[in-house]
């Protein structure tokens, strides 16, 4: 550790201290970019991208009732009521629910064909 480093940082540990030189190294590097095109790219290919069969909805529907369940167990090892980890399991999937029926009443009423 420099002697300047060691002035300002008089009370660190040698392990905070390399912590401290890896961070100031991390911030001194250039920030990574997305090419220019990138959105383009990614509309093209989720444009292109087929709906998901039965093997792809049944591991989608799988995976969703895993996270619920290991997220309700988390929050309620923090000690949150059950209350409260309905509403906020609960909560979202409204939203997306309503989203979803806003979404086809606006494409039905404007002539457009509904997803």
């Amino acid at each position: 550790m420099t002697e300047v480093a060691s002035e300002m940082l008089p009370n660190m540990e040698p392990r905070e201290a390399g912590i401290d030189r890896w961070l100031r190294r991390s911030m001194a590097a250039p920030v990574p970019s997305l090419p220019p095109d990138f959105d383009q790219r990614l509309l093209r290919e989720v444009r292109r991208s087929q709906p998901l069969d039965r093997y792809g909805r049944i591991l989608l529907t799988g995976y969703a009732l895993a996270s619920i369940a290991v997220s309700a167990v988390v929050m309620r090892g923090q000690g949150l009521d059950w209350r409260v980890i309905s509403v906020m399991i609960l909560g979202p999937l409204a939203l997306v629910a309503a989203a979803r029926w806003a979404n086809r009443a606006t494409s039905t009423r404007w002539g457009m064909v509904p997803r």
